[in-house]
């Protein structure tokens, strides 16, 4: 075992402190923060209300009710009573203008405002039947009591109260692709080792002291703290960005949870996923030739994200969402999202642990055999098969 961390501390030291990799989290940092910065100005709101005037000599009456219907909509307006001119125009600084009849008044606005035109109808209307409540005897106040204590009761029945929640996609696909992203760039740092020392033969004078399974499990390892250090590079300027934004209330998930969800998801998905990468790339002994083996390990990672994106929003708890959420492969995706949008149980989240946990034993058993049988071989492409069997 301490062979293992001597090799991983090697690995780990080497990528962290390359000067490319100290480079590119520089870069990245800076793009999130300075870009956060930049963009709050122009999402902030200022918050100044609209200013709204209202003709003082036609429809002045209309302000009192115009301000309870704002408030009760919270609205932000603020309704002035002022000379309307002969020829209807907006002065500095004002959103809209209001001229009577208080029954039939009309606004005046540059651009539509449908909350403003639904205020003043609601406003009219209020106005309109208090007038008549007076003018029957009856107490506009008492009305005005018993409407607002008419309100209907709304029980949803069956699955018409399901609808998408663009906060729970957002948690879901962040976790998700951040983890996707992680992943293909660790497989690729190993892979690519693998080969330079392949190609070098360096990997020859390694294994005079070192086993196999031991130089490769140290290499996974290694890059995989490595990986860590990088996702925190991602996770913490983006999370800071959307806290500076205002981005992380609109949540309906927590950012504990997120953070609980992606640690979880990213240690099991970095084990099943790389360490079967390590393996294969051993079968070649160029790095040319690294893409004819790796693809189908990419569409591989390509499946479960393009299903955990379009397949669970539509449909978390359907039962083929609920079965791929066990399958090893599948699960660092689907669990994430369908936690995202409350859809999956305890228990399904322990059971699809539990496979990738018993999964990832047997990928070490078989990316092991399959890297001693070729890590050697310096030819062409090895099979597969081959491989396996000299291993």
């Amino acid at each position: 075992m301490n062979t293992v961390w001597l090799i991983a501390r090697r690995e780990f030291r080497v990528r962290t402190l390359s000067k490319a990799s100290i480079i590119s989290s520089a870069i990245m940092i800076a793009v999130i923060v300075i870009g956060a910065i930049v963009a709050k100005p122009f999402l902030a709101d200022d918050g100044e209300p609209a200013v709204v005037q209202v003709d003082t000599a036609t429809a002045a009456a209309l302000v009192p009710y115009l301000d309870a219907t704002a408030q009760a909509q919270d609205a932000e307006y603020v309704f002035e009573e002022a000379d309307a001119p002969a020829e209807p125009a907006l002065g500095e600084d004002v959103a809209a203008l209001v001229v009577g009849p208080v029954e039939s008044p009309t606004l005046y606005v540059e651009d539509g405002d449908d909350t403003l035109a639904g205020i003043l109808q609601a406003a009219t209307q209020a106005a309109v039947l208090d007038a008549q409540v007076t003018a029957l005897g009856g107490d506009p106040a008492a009305v005005s009591t018993a409407l607002a204590a008419s309100v209907p009761t709304v029980e949803l029945l069956g699955d018409g109260g399901s609808s998408f929640d663009s906060g729970e996609f957002f948690a879901g696909f962040v976790v998700i692709l951040i983890l996707f992203f992680v992943l293909i760039q660790s497989s690729s740092v190993i892979m690519m080792g693998v080969v330079e020392e392949k190609s070098s033969r360096v990997v020859e004078i390694l294994l005079a002291t070192v086993r196999p399974a031991i130089l490769l499990g140290g290499k996974v390892l290694g890059v995989g703290l490595y990986a860590l250090v990088q996702a925190a590079a991602m996770i913490v300027p983006l999370l800071f960005a959307s806290w500076y934004l205002g981005l992380l209330g609109d949540l309906s998930i927590g950012v504990g949870a997120l953070l609980t969800n992606f640690s979880i998801w990213f240690v099991l998905g970095f084990a099943l996923f790389t360490v079967f990468f390590g393996g294969l790339a051993a079968l070649v002994s160029r790095q040319e030739d690294i893409g004819a083996v790796t693809t189908p390990m990419m569409l591989l990672m390509m499946v479960p994200l393009y299903l955990a994106i379009y397949l669970v929003p539509s449909d978390p708890d359907g039962p083929l969402t609920s079965v791929l959420t066990q399958v090893p492969f599948f699960a660092p995706f689907m669990v994430p999202m369908r936690a995202a949008f409350g859809a999956i149980a305890p228990w399904e989240i322990a059971l699809a642990i539990g496979l990738c946990v018993i999964a990832i034993p047997v990928l070490v058993w078989v990316a092991g055999r399959v890297y001693a049988g070729a890590v050697l071989n310096t030819g062409g492409r090895m099979k597969l098969r081959d491989a396996f069997a000299r291993g």
